[in-house]
């Protein structure tokens, strides 16, 4: 899910609070204007950061586009999924619902409807509830807040790129599962975080994509059938913003690095 997210520092999490509806203002050495959500929003958020089974520090991770390219993209999550499937970096299902929602389907298991709650230029907050399937366990609900920090830099080389970084908690519905997750924390608290931003990494990927050939991400988006005439021609002229950077390896669909909550 779509792809947070600090940047090599200890892993800070909310303080429990004994209002389920607070939600702490500084997420991952990062502060946020959790004031602007309304009250039904907080406390949706709230029940998740006061309460979570597992939270995990993701990131840093830059992607080499301009940050005008990349908020673009990051708000059309159902162009990010065609391009992906187009240039043979995953696949995945977007089905839009409401404004700022869609239902997200990895196609591995795991599927969940994504509500992005607040943005601004450099924070966004997301609310996640969905389930996985696996082998071990029939299903597992669970619910997830993902604070995503965005972040526009200049690389060594000085060219323009964003980097980001994610704190996401999960909570899982099922109290023993709960339980159990607490227990071994150490052990499953990674993977679980890592399954629930997998989907946010994707446009890291299809940004280094993008800055190693942007003519074959522009020719597979022509051939995206519902993408419309002004549409294509607006992304082409955001693709065509990026510099070409020198391609010494195939995008890596490789985990960001991450911390997790002890």
């Amino acid at each position: 899910m779509i792809g947070c997210w600090l940047f090599g520092s200890t892993a800070v999490t909310a303080a429990p609070s004994t209002d389920a509806c607070t939600v702490a203002v500084e997420q991952g050495g990062v502060l946020f204007p959790v004031d602007k959500l309304n009250a039904s929003t907080r406390c949706q958020i709230g029940a998740v950061v006061n309460g979570y089974t597992t939270a995990g520090l993701i990131g840093p991770a830059q992607t080499p586009v301009t940050p005008q390219l990349y908020e673009y993209l990051l708000d059309r999550p159902l162009l990010i999924a065609a391009l992906t499937e187009r240039l043979g970096l995953g696949t995945y299902q977007f089905t839009a619902r409401e404004p700022n929602q869609f239902w997200v389907n990895d196609l591995e298991g795991t599927q969940g409807l994504l509500t992005l709650v607040y943005q601004d230029p450099t924070h966004r907050i997301y609310h996640i509830d969905g389930y996985h399937e696996g082998q071990i366990f029939p299903m597992v609900r669970a619910k997830a807040a993902v604070f995503m920090t965005i972040v526009p830099i200049t690389t060594t080389e000085g060219l323009p790129a964003v980097q980001t970084s994610f704190m996401a908690y999960t909570r899982l519905d099922a109290s023993l599962l709960a339980g159990l997750v607490r227990l071994l924390r150490p052990l499953v608290g990674e993977a679980v975080t890592r399954k629930l931003s997998r989907g946010f990494e994707v446009i890291n990927q299809l940004g280094t994509a993008i800055a190693q050939d942007r003519d074959r991400v522009a020719q597979q988006a022509s051939l995206v059938p519902w993408l419309s005439i002004a549409d294509l021609q607006t992304l082409i002229g955001w693709l065509y913003t990026v510099p070409q950077r020198l391609a010494t390896a195939p995008p890596s669909p490789g985990p960001l690095p991450m911390q997790t909550s002890p």
